[in-house]
């Protein structure tokens, strides 16, 4: 696992992350039942937010996971929350 040791990560960090994680990440927003446009902005998103933190974070395999996860959950709560029209 050969990542940068610098603040930020490159290009290749993030594609070999993600690659690492991808059947991971497809099976999470295929339980959600989320797009393939709305996952791919969900982890365009998520990279974002751990470039800024990269030296900070331990496991950013863990981290991505998590920030995938908890922001489907939010997603669902606020969506089953709303008043149904009837």
């Amino acid at each position: 696992m050969n990542m940068s040791s610098s603040g930020k990560p490159t290009r290749d960090d993030l594609r070999r992350l993600v690659d690492r994680l991808q059947p991971k990440i497809a099976r999470l927003f295929k339980h959600y039942g989320v797009s393939t446009a709305e996952a791919e902005r969900r982890v365009a998103a998520a990279l974002i937010r751990l470039s800024y933190q990269w030296d900070r974070v331990r496991d950013r395999e863990v981290w991505l996971l998590t920030e995938l996860k908890d922001g489907l959950s939010v997603s669902r709560e606020v969506t089953s929350k709303e008043p149904r029209d009837e």
